[in-house]
């Protein structure tokens, strides 16, 4: 089918994750992934199969009348030439992405307004990482208590401003609380600039679909 690709779901909540945490947004999640993180938490996205054409997404997304679309996964990089062409089609809207850094966005980096990366410990490509960094793009880390090697990667990038994500593995609400409290005492101690963000949309949701 022309132009079309495999969408998971469309929903629209607010960010909660990263920077624009808060912000309203549709988000565009897409099929597939290249990875398999142990502690993805949208497993459903990794094998799908729901082809919707670029009007039919399109349509869907203009209906919940918010100018701001997150491309999200799965991996959306996968989808990049789907997304230059969706970008160029339907200009109205602000682009946002969040990428495992493993792909290079050839065609779509410089359309979108901001890119967000979350590097995965286990699959680093940092030739690709230093394309994003040279787009200034945000590199979020979803990092557990010890988060040496996150540390390590920033060094060798030379990040000087990143986030920080406590992640969520079969928490519960007081115990992620606590879990972050223990992350913010190890990261006071540190000399670079980090960002602590924690899950919004686990706490406020946990495993619950299109919110």
């Amino acid at each position: 089918m022309k132009n079309s690709t495999n969408i998971s779901e469309i929903f629209y909540s607010i960010q909660g994750e990263g920077s624009f945490i808060g912000m309203p947004a549709v988000f565009v999640r897409f099929c597939e992934c290249n990875l398999r993180c142990p502690f993805c938490d949208t497993k459903y996205a990794l094998n799908c199969s729901n082809p919707m054409t670029e009007i039919e997404i399109f349509k869907q997304v203009e209906s919940f009348r918010c100018k701001n679309i997150i491309f999200t996964g799965g991996e959306p990089a996968l989808r990049d030439n789907f997304i230059a062409h969706f970008i160029k089609k339907y200009p109205q809207f602000r682009y946002f992405i969040e990428t495992n850094g493993t792909i290079f966005l050839q065609n779509s980096a410089s359309l979108l307004d901001h890119i967000v990366v979350s590097p995965k410990m286990f699959a680093l490509n940092l030739d690709v990482l230093k394309k994003y960094k040279e787009l200034k793009a945000e590199f979020k880390f979803v990092v557990d208590e010890n988060f040496d090697e996150e540390l390590k990667l920033i060094d060798l990038l030379n990040l000087t401003d990143v986030v920080f994500q406590p992640i969520w593995l079969n928490d519960t609400p007081q115990s992620y609380i606590e879990k972050t409290k223990r992350i913010i005492e190890k990261v006071k101690k540190l000399s670079i600039n980090v960002r602590i963000i924690p899950q919004l949309h686990k706490i406020l949701y946990k495993e619950e679909k299109g919110v």
